[in-house]
């Protein structure tokens, strides 16, 4: 059984670095690109928002006792087919994983203006996974 209280407090963060995240979208393009104060908050909490995610479906997946998996990606497609999220929303929130990656570890390669895509475009699919893991509690 997925104790409820560890995902609560993960979903509270995520919401958390969500909104900071839309914050930071108030900025203009040139300085979500340009400005290494404003584009190293976006990537920060772009990566904290992802790794809760991760986090989540580690949580609920190994609680459910379903192994086999080696890539982060892999956790979030695994929701879908689980029926613990849509299909869609892992089909959509799943390359978020490779981006996590490339923000932990290729930090020097980071694309800024799909960062700043992100920003605009994909907000809302981290509050539609919270939205649905909470139907799940």
């Amino acid at each position: 059984m997925v104790k409820k209280e560890i995902i609560v407090s993960r979903l509270n963060k995520l919401q958390e670095y969500v909104l900071l995240l839309e914050r930071l979208r108030e900025y203009p393009r040139e300085a979500i690109v340009s400005d290494p104060l404003v584009y190293g908050n976006v990537e920060r909490y772009l990566q904290l928002a992802i790794q809760t995610v991760i986090d989540i479906s580690n949580h609920i997946l190994a609680e459910r006792k379903i192994r086999g998996i080696s890539e982060y990606r892999d956790l979030l497609e695994r929701l879908g087919t689980e029926g613990i999220i849509s299909t869609e929303l892992a089909d959509k929130i799943a390359p978020m994983a490779g981006l996590r990656n490339i923000l932990v570890h290729e930090y020097l390669d980071v694309d800024r203006e799909r960062l700043y895509s992100i920003l605009h475009e994909h907000l809302g699919d981290f509050k539609e996974f919270g939205r649905q893991v909470a139907r799940m509690l």
